[in-house]
């Protein structure tokens, strides 16, 4: 090979490892305006297979000269020393550094090398075939921990889209990558005899925290087509409660802040169904009408923020006509 030829492709080399490394950085820094809660987890998720597949690409850029299996390590530790990289470029930026992620990032390149040296012929002859069939159970068992998440976020934000009008059930385990509790997680319990239709599980739901919070719902986030919110609702202990719900709208990519609705209603010891319409709703603030499009949160508290309160829920869904639920 002519020293001009080997200069070329080292160029080529080169610009594709500057490349790579501006890809991955920009990747980090970035994060699409207007995004819900559940898709930026989804977009996060992305760590361990993205650096599975980075780690794949040093391995035939930079075409170590070393032993079948030093490559692999020498990829290993370049692409984690990209990803420590790419980790302190968000401290300044819309996204947050978290030491989570390297683990996650150390799972997809031990995964993805793992099975591209299980599967490399001078790695086997190097190292034998026992060796291998163990490298390639640690690379497939790494791998799969690497995806599951995004395979499992993914599947959620489809189901979730899918699910409109019906926001949450407490029926089906992936509405919990999208609900939660505050200081302390809502329980799942069989629905009491005499529960209005909904679902064959209800929630309880517990107040505690700062602001007396019980629930936290991402829910799919245009609610344009919808006039009102229902759910069913019962007191716990025999007496008549006030919680709080509040809507929060997206963050406007003005830098402004989001949209903050509240409303209370009365719970009474019998289950039924409530009804909130949007068309009601106090104007926040700013006086900014809701967005409807753009809804991030549904939430869920104790009136005046009080500790120790309990209700039970069930069946969130979107309503048409607030008319539906019974409200006039």
């Amino acid at each position: 090979m002519s020293d001009a030829t080997s200069s070329a492709g080292y160029a080529i080399r080169v610009l594709a490892g500057i490349l790579l490394i501006a890809a991955v950085l920009g990747a980090h820094y970035y994060m699409p305006a207007q995004t819900s809660a559940l898709a930026a987890e989804a977009i996060r998720s992305l760590h361990g297979p993205g650096f599975g597949i980075v780690a794949l690409l040093v391995v035939r850029l930079f075409r170590f000269k070393d032993g079948p299996l030093t490559v692999y390590f020498k990829a290993a530790a370049v692409t984690m020393l990209l990803a420590v990289l790419a980790e302190l470029t968000q401290i300044p930026g819309p996204r947050k550094a978290q030491v989570e992620d390297l683990v996650i990032d150390a799972l997809g390149i031990v995964g993805f090398l793992g099975c591209a040296a299980a599967l490399d012929r001078k790695v086997v002859r190097a190292i034998g075939r026992s060796r291998a069939v163990g490298l390639a159970l640690v690379g497939i068992t790494t791998l799969v921990m690497s995806i599951l998440p995004t395979a499992w976020l993914t599947y959620a934000l489809v189901m979730r889209a899918n699910a409109l009008p019906q926001l949450l059930s407490f029926d089906a385990a992936w509405e919990k990558t999208y609900a939660y509790g505050d200081a302390v997680d809502y329980e799942v319990i069989p629905a009491p005899e005499g529960w209005p239709a909904g679902s064959g599980n209800i929630a309880r739901l517990h107040s505690a925290g700062t602001y007396g919070l019980m629930l936290h719902l991402h829910a799919y986030p245009d609610w344009s087509n919808y006039a009102g919110v229902s759910f069913i609702a019962a007191t716990t202990g025999g007496e008549t409660r006030r919680i709080a719900l509040g809507l929060w709208g997206l963050k406007p990519g003005d830098g402004s802040l989001a949209g903050r609705y509240y409303t209370r209603t009365k719970i009474t010891p019998e289950p039924v169904r409530y009804c909130i319409s949007f068309s009601e709703l106090p104007q926040d603030s700013s006086e900014r009408p809701i967005d409807l499009r753009k809804i991030s949160e549904l939430l869920v508290g104790a009136a005046r923020n009080e500790i120790g309160v309990t209700v039970y829920v069930d069946d969130f869904r979107l309503e048409n006509s607030t008319d539906d639920c019974g409200l006039k």
